[in-house]
């Protein structure tokens, strides 16, 4: 077979060519620590390394909004944590404050730090986080949710939410109406018999105790006191004013109250005791008002505001605040457990598409040695084939 000088200088060029090429690849590779310089290296490779580079992007954004959360929801779960402290203290106030022995001077020096301590309280309610919005004013972040102890609440009822992780929402706030509002329960004495020398007091009751139907409580000449709630009936004989009297001691199915009977009883006198539910109302305004009535010494068991009840409505209060905190709590457990499988999911991603797309050096560099021994081995081989020409003979 005849080969013409032509085709051995192409053939050389050709060699040289394909050497550089692979030279250059191998050179790219090295450069960028990555297998595939293009898609069209390996056009299954590189499907496969978009559809992991998406599902890493997602899942990095999935861990990202689980950061988010958690700062949110443990910024409000400590802003609740302080509310629940400030109302717990002014429970205790309230507590001493009612007791007998105390003056009204005595009862005006507390109300003044129960009044301190309210504002305080509605200073957490309008709480802010650190990008300015209002914590518990629901959608509306931008708007301040109570402007005083006095005053509505001036947001609304929605909750904002983060997704992490797949069909995972999280709500990282909740709205103070929720949280600082609430419907009390007041027991209402009703003297049937119009005014008399005797009243009807409420010791205690037990804790939210619902009066449902209302009590009678009737005395009868000389010394008979008659309870009668729509059902059971009992009767206290002898009954002697100023004794103090637990209906659930005379009946079971009574409801759990304690009463007295002070004055002087008439054979015509009956009371009737009933559970009222107010209107839904701020914790502040309920403290305020019980404040207000500590300071004229206005604080007795029929007595408005509160009508007695002030201490079972904010111990209604409180155990909202640590409800609401619970919740909170129970939240952040779903986020931080969702941010541990994103993670855990991250990290294989990351493996299978580092196994994909990262070059191995040690492999490469080995092969850019062998592919430029490769090409000076063509290259001089074209040089002494070049000088092969019949011409160089005649």
């Amino acid at each position: 077979m005849r080969i013409s000088t032509g085709q051995i200088f192409q053939q050389g060029l050709t060699a040289m060519l394909n050497q550089q090429s692979e030279l250059a690849k191998t050179q790219q590779q090295i450069a960028t620590g990555k297998k595939l310089s293009s898609p069209s290296d390996d056009p299954v490779a590189a499907v496969q390394i978009l559809n992991f580079e998406r599902e890493s992007n997602l899942l990095n954004q999935y861990i990202g909004n689980s950061n988010t959360a958690t700062s949110k929801l443990r910024v409000e779960e400590g802003v609740l944590q302080g509310a629940g402290n400030v109302l717990q203290r002014i429970r205790e106030l309230a507590v001493q404050g009612l007791n007998d022995t105390n003056t009204q001077s005595d009862r005006a020096d507390i109300a003044q730090e129960i009044i301190q301590l309210n504002e305080e309280l509605l200073s957490l309610a309008n709480r802010q986080d650190a990008n300015g919005d209002y914590l518990f004013s629901g959608f509306s972040s931008n708007t301040q949710p109570y402007t005083s102890t006095g005053a509505s609440y001036a947001g609304d009822e929605g909750q904002r939410n983060i997704r992490v992780g797949p069909n995972v929402l999280v709500e990282t706030n909740d709205p103070g109406n929720a949280i600082f509002e609430a419907q009390y329960n007041e027991t209402i004495v009703t003297d049937n018999a119009g005014p008399s020398s005797a009243t009807l007091n409420i010791l205690s009751t037990g804790t939210n105790e619902l009066i449902s139907p209302p009590i009678t409580v009737s005395f009868t000449a000389p010394d008979t006191l008659t309870v009668n709630d729509g059902t059971n009936t009992a009767a206290v004989t002898p009954y002697t004013a100023g004794t103090p009297l637990r209906l659930t001691d005379l009946d079971t199915n009574f409801s759990d109250l304690t009463l007295q009977l002070d004055g002087a009883l008439g054979g015509a006198d009956s009371y009737t005791i009933e559970t009222q539910v107010t209107p839904k109302r701020t914790v502040f305004s309920t403290v305020n008002d019980f404040a207000n009535a500590l300071i004229v010494d206005n604080v007795g068991g029929n007595d408005s505001p509160n009508n007695g009840q002030f201490l079972t409505n904010i111990t209604s209060a409180l155990e909202t605040v640590i409800d609401v905190r619970a919740k909170i709590g129970a939240r952040i457990n779903v986020v931080e457990q969702q941010e541990s499988v994103s993670q855990d999911l991250a990290l294989t991603v990351q493996e299978t598409l580092s196994g994909l797309q990262d070059l191995d050096y040690a492999e490469a560099i080995s092969r850019l040695s062998l592919q430029t021994t490769a090409l000076q081995a063509a290259q001089q081989t074209f040089a002494r084939v070049q000088g092969l020409n019949l011409f160089n003979f005649l």
